[in-house]
């Protein structure tokens, strides 16, 4: 199979590797479309070819997305929520948003 090329610099890749939109990248390469910061290791969106932060991504696509149990749910699918469980994901959302 041979060494891994990166998807941004075209270097050979001997240390860790992320594997993402159909490349392999290095560590440090990896990074929002927007802000350029490394993901290392946390949650990276998808939108037409690229990879963007979670901040960056809602603002590139104007709307609402709620984590539950580690997956994005759209607003739609939101709203079906019980208000209890609602409740509950706003204020932890709001809490991760002011660290």
């Amino acid at each position: 199979m041979g060494i891994p090329i990166c998807g941004e610099c075209r270097r050979p890749i001997e240390e860790r590797i992320v594997t993402a939109l159909g490349k392999h990248w290095h560590v440090e390469h990896f990074v929002c479309a927007k802000c350029e910061k490394p993901f290392h290791g946390h949650r990276h969106y998808e939108k037409k070819g690229l990879a963007y932060c979670e901040q960056h991504y809602h603002q590139l696509t104007r709307s609402k997305f709620y984590e539950y149990d580690e997956r994005p749910a759209c607003r739609r699918c939101y709203e079906r929520f019980p208000s209890e469980l609602r409740r509950r994901l706003r204020r932890a959302h709001h809490y991760t948003v002011r660290r």
